[in-house]
């Protein structure tokens, strides 16, 4: 399947699918993760579960991510 249609599929999922396939891209990830990146992660994770209202909810950040990615 071409990532084309694999995008075009994504929208038809239900929200548990969609976080069981992001928490897999993850996993796929994170197997390569060099170990300053995994070093950072960690780090920024730690720092999050000590204040959780310092990140920003995920629509908030999807909402970010495509005004970046929208054509100008």
């Amino acid at each position: 399947m071409s990532l084309t249609k694999i995008l075009a599929e994504i929208p038809k999922l239900s929200f548990a699918e969609r976080q069981e396939m992001v928490r897999r891209a993850i996993e796929v990830e994170d197997q390569d993760l060099p170990a300053e990146e995994k070093t950072i992660l960690d780090q920024r994770l730690a720092e999050f579960r000590q204040n959780p209202n310092s990140g920003i909810p995920a629509e908030q950040l999807k909402d970010q991510v495509l005004r970046r990615l929208k054509p100008q």
